[in-house]
């Protein structure tokens, strides 16, 4: 049976919609994915990104108490209160269709429920996974900061991280898997967007000679970004970022396979966090599934998340691109396309001490205007 792909989610999505698949498809299917394919193309409009991140008035809902959303499941919520314990909640009927994320200030009123309900199992441990319900939340708090990458579609603009954050801490491995700038580029975008202190952390630092200065981190050097390198398992550099997560809410990215889950063991040991090998094909195993908020001090958090491939800028404002590549003149951020990164001239003219960057530039300007793919139906 040939696989099937979702309109504007694969490669090949174009292809799929072509009048030549139609024509080698049977009658009936060939006219109901016709009839899906003009639904997804006049049901997409020019959707307004920053509208559809807007919260409900929580004006009436002042008076009940505010916890910190930590964990949002398909029924339910974990909150934790102001003494740091957990406790599960519903969502009221109003909140059901709001995007909520890890981090959010919640208002909740005390409902429980009965506590035989099938669909909740007892408690399994101190995190609230498990457990009736014993509140509902009924209103959101402004956001103060709001951590989010690209969508795939007009659809989907936004996928959100975490809310109300203070800093993002970006993992980069010196090896296995090999240091990627351009995931440092793409995480300093995110970073200055939702207007959090932005610092690179290297890993794995013990696999590479001290000699090695890891110039492929010179450019973010000179733009005064703060870069800690560390190793868990010596034990190296662990102890200035505890000091670092004093009072702070820290959200922790970086490839599968860089040693995210092995540096919060050695933050926060009680986290017993699951660590793994590289794939045969050099890339990282996902031991995180979900986004986990660790309270490693008395006032400081961890918000752990999965690993990712990439980074998507999808829908960024092109004008933090300026504070990305401070390096480059007006000319070049108004219109990077416009220079040959590959001419020896372009590069010698304009003067550069890393030229790769202008290909780093491009790939993220051309990045941030892409189309919405579900527009390339066929009709």
């Amino acid at each position: 049976m040939p696989r099937k792909f979702r309109l504007g989610q694969s490669r090949e999505a174009q292809d799929l919609d072509h009048r030549e698949v139609y024509s080698r498809e049977r009658g009936g299917e060939s006219k109901r994915r016709q009839r899906r394919a003009e639904r997804l193309e006049t049901g997409i409009e020019s959707h307004d990104a920053e509208t559809l991140l807007k919260l409900p008035d929580p004006g009436p809902w002042m008076h009940l108490p505010e916890a910190t959303l930590i964990q949002r499941h398909s029924q339910w919520v974990n909150l934790e209160l102001e003494d740091r314990s957990v406790m599960r909640a519903t969502l009221g009927g109003k909140l059901k269709g709001v995007r909520l994320v890890c981090g959010d200030r919640v208002r909740y009123s005390v409902v429980p429920v009965e506590p035989d309900d099938p669909r909740f199992p007892a408690p399994v441990n101190l995190r609230g996974e498990g457990g009736s319900p014993e509140a509902q939340v009924v209103a959101v708090m402004p956001r103060r900061t709001l951590l989010k990458r690209g969508g795939i579609d007009d659809r989907e603009p936004w996928q959100l991280i975490c809310a109300n954050a203070d800093e993002l801490w970006i993992c980069a491995a010196v090896v296995d898997p090999p240091l990627r700038p351009g995931l440092l580029e793409r995480a300093q975008v995110l970073a200055l967007d939702a207007g959090l202190r932005f610092r690179v952390l290297v890993t794995k630092r013990d696999r590479a000679s001290k000699k090695d200065t890891l110039p492929e981190l010179d450019p973010l050097r000179e733009q005064g970004v703060s870069i800690h390198e560390t190793s868990a398992l010596k034990g190296e550099g662990i102890a200035p970022l505890r000091e670092l997560l004093q009072g702070q809410v820290v959200v922790l990215l970086g490839h599968s396979g860089v040693g995210k889950s092995t540096l919060v063991n050695a933050l926060y040991p009680d986290a017993a966090l699951k660590t793994g090998e590289l794939t045969k094909f050099g890339t990282g195993k996902q031991t995180t599934s979900a986004a986990r908020w660790l309270p490693l001090t008395s006032s400081g958090t961890l918000v752990d998340t999965p690993g990712i491939r990439t980074l998507s800028v999808r829908g960024f404002n092109r004008s933090l691109l300026g504070r990305v590549f401070p390096e480059f003149p007006a000319e070049v951020l108004e219109d990077p396309l416009a220079f040959d990164a590959e001419d020896d001239e372009t590069l010698e003219r304009l003067d550069l001490d890393y030229p790769e960057r202008l290909q780093s530039l491009q790939r993220l300007w051309q990045e941030m205007d892409d189309r919405n793919p579900n527009q390339n139906v066929w009709r």
